[in-house]
């Protein structure tokens, strides 16, 4: 989860931080929408040329985050849950992010976030669940809108440009993928990132699958649910094969944060595609 800068004595994103790498920039409105983007550059792309389903949903992560926080005021929020359909491959320009409020109830708010380029064209529909937190001292202070908002959240340096997993410190392994906690990851919680989780459980699904089908493949379909906050490292995610075809799979992917206990801190179904698959709604 992200915030949307409009804050009072809290400064978010650090320098060096992952929204900057996306070249994050948002429009936050009255209406409690959002309009958000990506700058697609080589470190977001995968090596099937394409951005990766982390990276987008990390842009989905930050854009609800920050409208969750608006919407919640006083209080504070925490994401809880994140579904993401993925419906073409993304390869160069500029991903848009359009968010908007489905609900605020006493301990929750809905969003439905959909990703769009060339003016127009879906490229993946998301919906996300957040629980309202009571605001602590730490927390950043969502000033009221009374006219739109824009943020820019542009990188400072560009030592992380290259590649992005390595800029966040991802180890592959035959059955599991890890990252350590690093200001890099850290979210307003002082735990990581929601959608650095997401790059977590995409990473371990494709891994897997690749092994499976034997052929490069991509994850189109997240389903996260957030249990508890990852605050201590590394945080790893380790896919179990549920179901497979020809050409996808389907896992579940359990999250654990090794420093804490190894606590499972999430639990997400994903589906991975065999790139270049006909009639993968891609």
């Amino acid at each position: 989860m992200a915030d949307a800068d409009a804050t009072i004595g809290v400064s978010y994103p650090p320098a060096h931080h992952v929204l900057r790498s996306l070249g994050y920039g948002v429009e936050h409105r009255p209406d409690l929408t959002s309009t958000a983007h990506l700058s697609v550059g080589p470190h977001l792309l995968g090596g099937t040329g394409e951005v990766t389903t982390g990276a987008l949903a990390t842009l989905v992560d930050a854009t609800g985050g920050g409208l969750a926080a608006l919407a919640a005021r006083p209080d504070w929020i925490a994401t809880s849950g994140l579904t993401l359909h993925l419906l073409a491959p993304v390869r160069a320009g500029a991903v848009t992010a359009e968010g908007r409020v489905v609900r605020r109830g006493r301990t929750t708010v809905v969003l439905a976030v959909d990703l769009i380029v060339d003016a127009g064209r879906p490229v993946g529909t998301a919906t996300m669940t957040f629980a309202i937190l009571p605001r602590r001292d730490t927390n950043p202070v969502m000033a009221p809108l009374d006219a739109p908002v824009r943020h820019e959240f542009r990188p400072l340096d560009d030592a992380h440009l290259a590649d992005l997993a390595a800029a966040i410190g991802i180890e592959v392994g035959p059955d599991s993928i890890r990252a350590p906690m690093s200001p890099f990851v850290v979210n307003t919680l002082g735990a990581m990132q929601g959608g650095v989780v997401a790059m977590l459980v995409a990473g371990a699904a494709t891994t897997a699958a690749d092994r499976i089908i034997g052929e490069p493949t991509v994850c189109v379909d997240l389903a996260i649910d957030y249990l508890a906050l990852a605050k201590h490292g590394p945080v790893r995610a380790e896919a179990r094969v549920l179901r497979t075809g020809s050409d996808w799979a389907q896992f579940e992917v359990e999250v654990r944060d090794e420093g804490g206990d190894d606590r499972r801190t999430a639990l997400a179904r994903a589906v991975a595609v065999r790139v270049g698959t006909p009639g993968a709604e891609r």
